[in-house]
């Protein structure tokens, strides 16, 4: 492969991925560690221990010179979207939505409310939809149905809303990708 700079990242989106998902639990092994692992560690690229945590770091700097609505709508993508629960409450089946994620949906959807022109003043509803978007297995028309809006305003209004945040993204990702490559944290080939 001809790079044309040293990045570790292939694309903005494997960037955010690692960014948001990096724990804090990690940590370097010893060099001993190492020889008596027998076999590859990790990717390769250096994204263990200090080293990942650094990197994480810069990337988390750079998703901040972002517009905040950008941030949260890729933060929103790529966080991990929930966590096992003990509660033993038939509601949420031994998982439940992580804070983060939780959080940047709502915010979301008071922002599409402010942003796009018709949609429902339902925030469940609004909540619903992107919650869709990010990968919830959720059925957006049953949770319509209980919240009384009926099928046809429902899916005009999940459209505008799912327009409003595919264009966020977008425009977030594109504006990530080209901060990240100016920096020369993504892989360029000649």
């Amino acid at each position: 492969m001809n790079a044309r700079h040293e990045g570790i990242f292939t694309s903005a989106e494997e960037a955010i991925t690692f960014a948001c998902n990096y724990s804090s639990q990690q940590y370097a092994l010893s060099p001993m560690a190492k020889i008596l692992q027998q076999g590859a560690y990790g990717s390769g690229r250096g994204l263990v221990g200090l080293d990942g945590a650094g990197q994480a770091g810069m990337v988390l700097a750079e998703i901040a010179t972002l517009d905040y609505w950008q941030i949260v709508a890729l933060v929103a993508r790529k966080a991990i979207k929930s966590e096992s629960c003990n509660c033993g409450s038939p509601c949420c089946r031994g998982w439940r939505m992580t804070e983060l994620f939780r959080e940047a949906i709502s915010q979301l959807a008071d922002q599409v409310a402010r942003e796009a022109r018709d949609v429902l003043p339902v925030h469940a509803f609004r909540a619903a939809v992107l919650r869709k978007h990010f990968g919830e297995k959720i059925h957006v028309l049953d949770e319509a149905e209980k919240l009384g809006i009926d099928e046809h305003p429902a899916n005009r209004h999940a459209t505008t809303i799912r327009k409003w945040i595919r264009e966020l993204e977008k425009n977030g990702l594109t504006a990530l990708s080209e901060r990240l490559d100016e920096v020369g944290m993504l892989v360029r080939t000649a």
